[in-house]
């Protein structure tokens, strides 16, 4: 197929793919989570001069996503409304992530499979609306991904140092994809048995500088190396993360089509004895993943948002799976296709199902307060402290003079760093993270 016959099918795919997209993300557009109240006070006392900070005087850090903070926090200053600001920051990065997805295959056969498939899966339009870093990071993970690999294939470049920075500054584990790559990079050079270029030097430079930069501004404002909310969610390699993270990884891989969709695209590169190197690295990035949402026992937020950050890799893993697989197959021209088209239903049928039948996203963009927080807020005086579990929206009511101490640690340093309990057992839920102190 010529070079321009596969433009233009690029073309076709990616404007039916925004279509999609943008409607999936009219359908959710009401969509939130309670922590990204959080990280909305952050910012409103961080533009208030008292530091990036939950409680005045209390240097804890309650969030894990400060480049999101640092991205917000002019909008906030402009007077704009917080929550419509992060939802259309988040959506252009969402349309970001769709067009370097769609750039990225344009010369693949049949170039629209991979951004057809994103724009379809209704997790990534519900986190691009959410308010949270997700959009950010998942941009980010891609471009600085698509990036490096155009580095490999010139053998110059060291932009995706940057990139990869970048991204370790929207969450922590943005290092460990970092580092990932750095490492494929290491067993390149010493398969084939060649030194490191002054590009691979220069990127290195380009991620660590800024890195370790903003890891040493850390322990010196926080006095930890890691952000409170991880200290709170650990669980300390306990048997139960490992069991939640299994049981997270089997939810994900069932709303996203199934194993049997996922196993085809490695069955075909592993027919064709076809693996890419640039293959090789998707599946450690992904794989890094996988380990991480083991260890930490997945996220209680729907919509699996922790797979929507390795989406656009899988995706063009698969992306080239089928072609791989598709070269064997009598007529690929037809079964391709309709596996895909296939797909994209199953997922568009989710949907529509979460939207109308289970009513996520319903309602208006700020859904009116609970009566809880309607309570707090006719109640609770500028100097008072309170306790909560929900310690998000209640936070963004009240004014931020009020000390609020989160029962479940997030914001909270010496809840964070106690020792996990589970009154649950193995198997039970609603322990929170295990991590309370009454007292």
């Amino acid at each position: 197929m010529n070079r321009v016959s596969l433009q233009r099918q690029a073309i076709l795919g990616g404007i039916i793919a925004i279509g999609l997209y943008l409607t999936q993300v009219w359908l959710f557009s009401a969509f939130n989570v309670d922590d990204v109240f959080i990280t909305f006070r952050f910012v409103k006392q961080w533009n208030a001069g008292s530091g990036l900070v939950y409680n005045v005087g209390e240097f804890v850090e309650g969030y894990s996503n400060f480049l999101w903070i640092a991205l917000l926090a002019p909008l906030d200053r402009l007077n704009e409304s917080l929550v419509t600001s992060a939802k259309l920051v988040g959506v252009t990065l969402g349309l970001l992530t769709l067009g370097v997805t769609c750039y990225t295959t344009q010369r693949w056969r049949f170039p629209w499979i991979a951004t057809l498939l994103l724009a379809s899966t209704p997790a990534f339009a519900v986190w691009s609306v959410s308010g949270l870093e997700t959009p950010l990071f998942t941009f980010l993970l891609l471009s600085a991904t698509t990036v490096f690999l155009y580095e490999e294939k010139q053998e110059r470049g060291w932009a995706s140092g940057i990139l990869f920075a970048l991204l370790a500054l929207t969450r922590p584990e943005g290092l460990m994809f970092g580092a990932v790559t750095a490492f494929y990079r290491a067993m390149v050079l010493f398969r084939e048995r060649r030194r490191p270029a002054v590009h691979d030097y220069a990127r290195l430079r380009s991620w660590l500088l800024p890195v370790t930069i903003y890891y040493l501004w850390r322990w010196q404002y926080y006095g930890y190396w890691l952000p409170n909310t991880m200290y709170a969610k650990s669980m300390g390699f306990h048997v139960r993360a490992i069991l939640e993270g299994i049981y997270y990884l089997y939810g994900g891989v069932n709303a996203f089509g199934g194993l049997f969709f996922f196993a085809i695209p490695l069955v075909g590169i592993l027919m064709k004895w076809r693996f890419p190197s640039q293959a090789v690295l998707l599946l450690q990035l992904i794989f890094a993943q996988f380990a991480l949402i083991l260890v930490s026992g997945g996220d209680w937020m729907p919509f699996w948002r922790f797979w929507v950050h390795i989406l656009p890799l899988a995706y063009l893993l698969i992306h080239q799976g089928l072609v791989a697989l598709g070269e064997g197959w009598p007529k690929p021209t037809i079964l391709v296709p309709l596996l895909v088209i296939g797909q994209c239903i199953f997922l568009l049928i989710g949907a529509f199902d979460a939207r109308f039948v289970q009513g996520i996203g319903a309602g208006a963009v700020l859904s009116p307060p609970s009566a809880q927080v309607t309570y707090l807020v006719d109640h609770v005086e500028p100097e008072d402290t309170i306790a909560v579990i929900d310690a998000g929206r209640v936070a963004y009511e009240l004014p931020l003079s009020v000390r609020i101490v989160d029962m479940v640690g997030l914001t909270d340093q010496h809840i964070a760093h106690i020792p996990p309990q589970f009154p649950g057992g193995l198997s039970g839920r609603g322990d929170a993270f295990g991590k309370w102190d009454i007292e």
